[in-house]
């Protein structure tokens, strides 16, 4: 579809969603010029019981309409399917499928349908609850960014609506700012209204036992490029995570205002969803004000596989809520990250077989370890941070050059001299049992820059992050990283070359309550200090 920049009045053709020339957001061509009045047969018709009365809009299939219930003059917004497409058949039944989709979820944040049928010229319609306000696009084009709470409040919606939506079935697979209508109810000013369930996936249609009913094949390609997931714009089966992968867009674009991919074609964007990584909210936005904790959950929503995203809306909408909280949920933590390859300029080294204390990289084993540490430090509510260990690819064999780490197992990895031949296994095993440390890279999230130490020791430090520590083989650390008021910190065993990540968390004082003694002093809660100053609450107010 033509889109058309309203400041500059250029036109484009592509995938683009901002004018290059004035960054202005493109809209469709209806949109940037007042709907027509005249002209329109169906501006002024009467017909089942509905008067039309001016054009407002369009959708991806349909015109939308002003209309009135000619019997209880209620105000009503009827959407007609275009006549290019009234004569093709899956057209229409897709058409009547975004009725039944909107209409079968009943829940306040979706948009209510109510009736369903043709006109005069033979064109299918249904009528929906009459909105007024504006979506989230044309307020983005306005305001460039929303604040951290006001983002929050609307996504949060989107969770709960959504989440009603995937209990009955149905994926919506669109999700992008002009689906999402912000209205005012009672005093709740953002009131969300989803729209458009125009190419949502009905599980009870697009099954594969059903032959001649799916609407959808596994290899077509629906949906906005800017906020496709990776597995949308590869044409794979989808489930309900492309909409936790839209919304992590979404979140993205509210705050930086921009969306994490741009490009100049449609399949420029795809690409970019599929292979490169989502960029830092601060290389986007220099002065984005999101906390460390709602950035690691934008990340986890985008990423690249659906089984390390958010498994639910409802895990979603928990993990901004927890966020907003400064508090990092579960669902955050489990499986963060992927596995990172080591680099190839390392040092060279043979590790030893792993230990009973550290599992294999990547097994189950470690895993669960993770899990469990994880956990520890959720029940202990001392630390200052939270860390993600990342999963390593190990083959059976493998050289010495980190470029590809050294296989795991019983038998010992054979060492490759400078002229490329095998050493005698007798030479093998006598560097491997002299091998006393192993490089670990760590890697700190949101962002880099970071200084690690390693706890108890004065010389096992570096900075800034990303930065690789020689650490003893088969010896338990503990690895700290501080960038300003944000720390973190991970407890491993190393055994092998590898890469781990820290998550970055700003540290907060506990709040003490009245007439209680201070953890660790002995000071009263009475002189509460804040951030270790003091100013003290007056004696009237104690």
């Amino acid at each position: 579809m033509k889109k058309v920049c309203p400041v500059c009045k250029s036109e484009y053709d592509g995938g683009e969603v901002f004018c290059p020339v004035d960054a202005a957001r493109l809209v469709s061509a209806s949109q940037a010029e007042p709907p027509p009045t005249g002209g329109d047969p169906l501006v002024g018709a009467v017909f089942d019981k509905y008067k039309v009365v001016r054009r407002i809009g369009e959708g991806g299939m349909g015109l939308v309409y002003e209309s009135l219930h000619t019997v209880i003059e209620k105000r009503v917004a009827m959407k007609v399917l275009r006549d290019d497409f009234s004569s093709r058949p899956e057209v229409v039944e897709r058409f009547r499928q975004e009725a039944k989709s909107a209409s079968r979820i009943g829940h306040e944040h979706i948009v209510d349908i109510s009736d369903f049928g043709t006109t005069p010229t033979g064109s299918s319609y249904f009528v929906m609850e009459f909105l007024e306000g504006e979506d989230l696009a044309s307020v983005l084009a306005r305001e460039h960014t929303l604040s951290v709470e006001r983002t929050a409040s609307i996504v949060l919606q989107c969770c709960r609506a959504l989440g009603a939506a995937h209990v009955k079935g149905i994926v919506h697979r669109d999700m992008k700012p002009e689906n999402i209508f912000l209205t005012k109810r009672e005093d709740q000013l953002d009131f969300v209204k989803i729209v458009d369930f125009g190419i949502a996936k009905m599980s009870d249609i697009e099954t594969a036992g059903a032959p001649g009913r799916k609407l959808t094949k596994t290899g077509m390609i629906f949906g906005t490029p800017e906020y496709m997931s990776p597995e949308q714009a590869a044409g794979k089966e989808l489930d309900h995570r492309v909409d936790v992968y839209a919304l992590g867009v979404i979140l993205f674009e509210c705050l930086t205002g921009r969306v994490p991919f741009v490009g100049d074609t449609f399949m420029g964007i795809l690409t970019q969803h599929m292979f490169e990584e989502v960029p830092p909210l601060r290389a986007v936005h220099p002065h984005v004000q999101c906390s460390a904790e709602l950035e690691a959950v934008i990340y986890k929503a985008l990423a690249k596989k659906p089984e390390d995203r958010f498994g639910s809306m409802e895990e979603l909408g928990e993990a901004i809520q927890e966020a907003m909280q400064g508090r990092i949920s579960k669902a955050t933590l489990q499986g963060f990250g992927e596995a990172v390859k080591a680099r190839p300029k390392a040092p060279r080294t043979v590790s030893a077989a792993p230990t009973a204390e550290m599992p294999v990289a990547g097994s189950s084993a470690g895993r669960n370890a993770m899990l469990v540490v994880v956990a520890l430090l959720l029940v202990a509510g001392g630390a200052a941070g939270v860390f993600f260990a990342l999963k390593k690819d190990a083959p059976e064999v493998a050289t010495t050059d980190l470029a590809t780490p050294p296989g795991v197992g019983s038998v010992p990895s054979p060492v490759v001299d400078d002229a490329g031949a095998a050493a005698p296994e007798e030479d093998a095993g006598a560097e491997v049992a002299e091998a006393s440390t192993v490089p670990v890279r760590v890697e700190t999230r949101p962002s880099d820059g970071a200084e690690i130490r390693v706890e108890g020791s004065d010389t096992l430090r570096c900075e800034p992050s990303p930065c690789t520590l020689e650490l003893p083989v088969g010896e338990a650390v503990t690895v700290h990283a501080r960038r300003g008021r944000y720390s973190g910190e991970i407890e491993l065993t190393p055994s092998t070359p590898s890469t781990v990540q820290i998550m970055l968390v700003a540290r907060r004082s506990r709040p003490t309550m009245a007439g209680t003694m201070d953890e660790g002093t002995s000071t009263p809660a009475s002189t509460m200090m804040t951030g270790g100053g003091d100013l003290k609450i007056p004696t009237i107010f104690q």
